[in-house]
């Protein structure tokens, strides 16, 4: 019976330590990079080890597993460089174990686990090159791998005399065949300065990862994070990268605001990435009750477009995140929005408002990944389930007040949106024939009915979403300018929001005199500008607030709206405290107003217009001389 049998297995918790020593031993001899337990345990579904069965061995190896009847004598792992190209790294073999082809052994268990993962290169730098010749590894240039040199070897203090050997191995094709080595007398093909290989791009590169990596040695200490947390692509990759980079526990917040969406997956594919808890808040009643109603009484609008479908939304979450961050003792919030859009300012100036002794952690401005390619690449290679991929990358947000889509084909606003991209309303060529009638009732401003019937504020802006969407209603496509300076494409569809905008407003018509409902319209664009802005939480808008509020007090009654085609339209509209009087509008014959009144209006009224008038022609009158003689004169 062969008492030395050798298992190649994916690595398991109860390894990690016998991995580490097996990979700092390596290091101390210059031949690895050390790696810490921390970050050998947040990258472990990347290893594999070599375990041996060895009862009756003399040899008292260290690197013993938990099981008394096997050892660990061999580990490699992989690392991903991009969704096509990975790493083979921190090949180790115990030096009393070698001689036996275990290093072998782990090679292709890495090259077939590569082929699993549909990588169609693997790579490795090394000097050992004889070695993974007979694995089936060949000498290839090292400016093939511009990623490698940009995230790990511009830290390395050995760059410029780097005598390691790029050999990569394809893995597409179906036969393998060794490289050959140089003939006797010929000179092995090796850079002799690194830099000469390296392209301008990848230098410029290189510096943005000298500058990451000065960031990363003035990083501050961080125990526990609450992540503002989706499900979605870039809070996805978050998860995962702040256990990495920070070495922080990291607690998810999932807000419920009406996305729908199955809430067990999200919180079971938080939990799967690495986050020791997920929390997940439902919010709909207070998003429409705190924060949508006071909003549609503002009347605000972006750029006469959009209905800040995601820019409310952020305070809500934003103010939640802060409260957990409380009660679990954390000491830093953080958001996976990028670097380019509104979102992170939103969320950064709320938790400045809120509490600003909670630290902030923005990924998007620290890590490596530039793109939603690089996004993806990254979840896939630490096993994270997305359903984004490389044909399909647009970004979403969806609540119960909208549905918005950008990124992706939309990045060109001369072409017509795809179709397929509006999610949430029916296109109004597939809208009903016939038009389709709602009636909603106000109570100072704030909807309570609809067509009779009286319901809460989710309730209401929830039926109200799918009686427009039926009948296409609330499509928006804009370019609408960022915060941040740039311009951006995108689609959004707020159907109940759209229906309500066109109802309130009709009651307001009949109940807001004449310069409150003007100077209301100048104070909706402010109000529109601070919630894009991010600036909720602040005196302004609170004193905003208070002026709408007041102006609301009257705003009591009904609105009937007609859907037809895409189309809200105000067919009606009566209100308890109506300023309107048929009386005074009509048409007909009336003995209320005295129309003679109106002359004396219209001459105080137009007077500084007659008086500058008068000015005008007295100018045009003066007759100026057509010869101008020498000497003094007199006009």
């Amino acid at each position: 019976m062969n008492e030395n049998r050798i298992r190649v297995r994916p690595a398991q918790p109860e390894d990690v330590p016998a991995i580490v020593a097996l990979v700092n031993a390596n290091a101390r001899k210059g031949g690895l990079l050390p790696r810490s337990e921390e970050h050998i345990r947040a990258t472990l579904r990347n290893f594999v080890v070599a375990e041996r069965a060895d009862e009756k061995s003399k040899i008292r190896n260290p690197y013993r597993t938990f099981s008394p009847k096997s050892e660990i004598v061999g580990c490699g792992s992989l690392v991903p460089m991009n969704a096509a190209l990975v790493e083979l790294r921190s090949l180790a073999v115990d030096e009393r174990a070698r001689g036996g082809g275990i290093g072998q052994q782990i090679v292709a268990a890495l090259v077939e686990e590569a082929r699993q993962r549909k990588f169609s290169t693997i790579f490795a730098l090394t000097r050992a090159v004889s070695f993974f010749e007979k694995c089936g590894l060949r000498v290839t240039p090292k400016e093939h791998f511009p990623e490698k040199v940009w995230r790990d070897c511009v830290a390395c203090p050995m760059l410029a005399h780097c005598d390691e050997v790029a050999m990569t191995m394809p893995l597409m094709l179906d036969v393998q065949r060794p490289a050959q080595r140089p003939a006797a007398g010929e000179q092995q093909s090796a850079p002799s300065d690194r830099e000469q290989h390296i392209p301008l791009h990848v230098v410029r590169m290189m510096r943005d990862r000298e500058a990451s990596v000065r960031s990363d040695m003035m990083r501050e200490h961080i125990n526990k994070v609450v992540l503002a947390y989706s499900g979605g692509l870039d809070t996805a990759c978050a998860v995962p990268w702040l256990r990495e980079n920070y070495g922080c526990e990291v607690v998810c917040f999932v807000a419920d605001v009406g996305q729908g969406g199955d809430f067990d997956a999200i919180r079971k594919r938080a939990l799967d990435s690495g986050a020791s808890k997920c929390i997940v808040e439902d919010l709909r009643e207070e998003f429409a009750n705190e924060y949508l109603f006071p909003m549609i009484q503002s009347g605000a609008i972006y750029e006469n477009k959009y209905m800040l479908g995601a820019s409310i939304v952020r305070p809500l979450m934003a103010k939640h995140q802060v409260d957990i961050a409380v009660q679990e003792g954390a000491d830093a919030v953080s958001h996976a929005a990028t670097g380019k859009g509104n979102d992170q300012v939103r969320f950064e100036l709320c938790y400045m408002a809120l509490n600003p002794r909670l630290k902030v952690i923005a990924p998007w401005r620290e890590w490596h990944i530039r793109g939603r390619d690089d996004a993806i690449a990254y979840a896939q290679a630490h096993h994270v389930p997305i359903s984004q991929t490389l044909e399909r990358i647009y970004s979403g947000d969806h609540s119960l007040w909208h549905r918005s889509t950008e990124g992706g084909g939309l990045e060109d606003p001369w072409h017509e949106p795809d179709p397929s991209l509006y999610r949430m309303t029916v296109s109004p060529e597939a809208a009903p024939d016939e038009p389709e009638y709602v009636e909603i009732d106000f109570v100072t401003g704030i909807p309570k009915r609809m067509n009779g019937k009286g319901m809460g504020g989710a309730e209401l802006i929830s039926a109200l979403n799918e009686l427009g969407a039926r009948h296409g209603v609330g499509r928006a496509d804009l370019v609408e300018n960022r915060l941040v300076g740039m311009k951006s494409h995108g689609i959004y569809e707020t159907p109940g929001g759209t229906i309500l905008r066109a109802a309130h407003q009709g009651v307001e018509e009949l109940t807001l005199d004449r310069e409150t409902l003007h100077f209301k319209q100048m104070v909706a664009l402010r109000y529109a500008e601070l919630v894009y802005n991010g600036q909720w939480f602040t005196p302004l808008r609170d004193a905003l607030q208070a002026f709408v509020t007041v102006t609301q007090r009257d705003v009591t009654g009904t609105a009937r709206i007609k859907l037809y085609k895409g189309t809200a339209t105000l067919v009606g509209r009566q209100a308890t405290y109506s300023l309107y009087r048929e009386d005074l509008a009509t048409f007909l014959r009336e003995d209320v107003y005295n129309q003679k009144d109106a002359e004396g209006f219209i001459r105080l009224y137009g007077l500084p217009m007659y008086v500058k008038a008068q000015v005008d022609l007295n100018r045009a009158a003066r007759v100026v001389p057509q010869e101008i003689t020498s000497g003094p004169r007199r006009d």
